[in-house]
C-alpha cells in the first residue's frame, strides 16, 4: 500500500490557556482516537515554517540546544562503535535475500537500549564516553517530564481525576522508563527488508526524537500507510497498548513501521513511559459505563509483566489476539 497524503490534526498547547481550551482538547481527543499518533513542536518553529499538515502538541519545553547535543553525540556514536558491525550484518542480510531467503523477518536497524527507571544502567553500556552519557542523562530526565505532563493532559480530556495515568503505570517501584537508540542504515534493496517491521508499542506513551533529514516512519490508519513526516526539533507522541486498555479502546494504539531507504542514516531515540512490571492494567471504572457494560467490556485485568511476556513472542502481530489471550488464566501462569 501507497503511504497517504491525508492530513493530520494540529493541538495548539497555549490555546489550553484561552477560551479556546474546550476546541484544543477536542483535537488532542480526536488524535489520541482516531490517529495514536501526534507531533509536538515548538512555538518557534510554527512561526518559522508551515507545519499546518502535521499533528503538532506545541511548547514540549526541551531546549533545541539539547536536542541538538544529543543528536550530534548519536551520530558519532554509531559512526565510531557501531557502523563496521552493522556492515557485517548487511552484507549477510543481503546475501541471503539476493539468494532468494526470506528476509522479511528480519529488521534493518542498529540499536541498544538506556534503562532510566526503575534503575539506570547509562553508567554501565560500553562504548559511550562519559559526555554521551550526562547528555543522555538530561534529556531523559525532560522527556519523563513531558511524557508526564502528556499523561495529565490524557486524564482531563478522560475526565479522569488529575495524576490517575500516572498512579495506574506506577506499580510498587513506578513506572519503567527506559530509550531504545536506533540507528537506520541506507539499505540498497528496500524491497527485501524493512528497517522495523510493523507493530503496535506494547507499553503507555512513547516520545520519539527523530532524524529530521531522513523519513521512514509511517502509521496505518483506514488501511493506508501515512507517512510521519520528519521535522527539525519535534518530538512525535503515540499511544501504546496499556493506554488502550486503560482507556477501554477510547485511545488506540496503532501499527507503524519503519522503511528503508537507499539512502540517508535515519535516527530513532524512542523513550517509552511504560507501567512497573507488577502494575496491574485494567480499564479505568469511570469510562466502562454501567454494570452491564462492565460485565461486557473487551479489555482485560493483567499485570503488566504478563502482557511482556507474551508480547515479545507476538509483538509483529495484531494486538487483539494478545488482548483476548490475556483474559485467560493460562496467559499469566
Amino acid at each position: 500500500m501507497a503511504a497517504s497524503t491525508v492530513s493530520f490534526p494540529v493541538i495548539n498547547m497555549e490555546k489550553l490557556e484561552t477560551d479556546e481550551k474546550s476546541a484544543a482538547m477536542e483535537v488532542i481527543r480526536d488524535a489520541c482516537e482516531n490517529w495514536g499518533f501526534f507531533e509536538v513542536l515548538t512555538a518557534r518553529m510554527l512561526s518559522d515554517n508551515n507545519y499546518a499538515t502535521y499533528p503538532a502538541l506545541l511548547n514540549h519545553g526541551i531546549s533545541h540546544e539539547l536536542m541538538d547535543e544529543v543528536e550530534r553525540l548519536t551520530k558519532a556514536q554509531y559512526a565510531s562503535c557501531q557502523a563496521q558491525k552493522f556492515k557485517e550484518f548487511a552484507r549477510r542480510t543481503m546475501e541471503a535475500g539476493e539468494k532468494g531467503a526470506d528476509v522479511k523477518d528480519v529488521d534493518w536497524e542498529s540499536t541498544f537500549f538506556v534503562r532510566h527507571r526503575p534503575v539506570s544502567n547509562v553508567a554501565d553500556l560500553p562504548d559511550l564516553d562519559d559526555h554521551y552519557r550526562q547528555v543522555m542523562k538530561e534529556f531523559a530526565s525532560v522527556i519523563e517530564k513531558l511524557a508526564e505532563r502528556l499523561l495529565d493532559l490524557l486524564c482531563e480530556n478522560l475526565g479522569l481525576e488529575p495524576g490517575y495515568l500516572k498512579k495506574a503505570f506506577a506499580g510498587s517501584n513506578g513506572p519503567t522508563f527506559g530509550t531504545k537508540v536506533s540507528a537506520y542504515p541506507p539499505c540498497p534493496r528496500p524491497d527485501l527488508v524493512d528497517g522495523l517491521r510493523a507493530h503496535t508499542d506494547a507499553g503507555g506513551i512513547i516520545l520519539l526524537f527523530q532524524d529530521d533529514q531522513v523519513s521512514g516512519l509511517q502509521l496505518l490508519k483506514d488501511g493506508e500507510w501515512v507517512d510521519v513526516p520528519p521535522v527539525r526539533h519535534a518530538i512525535v507522541v503515540n499511544i501504546g497498548d496499556q493506554l488502550e486498555v486503560i482507556t477501554n479502546g477510547l485511545y488506540k494504539s496503532v501499527m507503524h513501521r519503519v522503511l528503508t531507504r537507499p539512502d540517508g542514516n535515519r535516527m530513532s531515540i524512542a523513550s517509552f513511559y511504560n507501567p512497573g512490571a507488577d502494575a496491574v492494567i485494567f480499564p479505568a471504572p469511570k469510562l466502562l459505563g454501567d454494570e452491564e457494560e462492565r460485565a461486557e467490556t473487551a479489555y482485560p485485568k493483567f499485570v503488566f509483566e504478563d502482557y511482556m511476556n507474551l508480547y515479545v513472542r507476538h509483538k509483529f502481530e495484531a494486538k487483539e489476539p494478545r488482548f483476548e489471550a490475556m483474559k485467560s488464566p493460562i496467559a499469566t501462569a
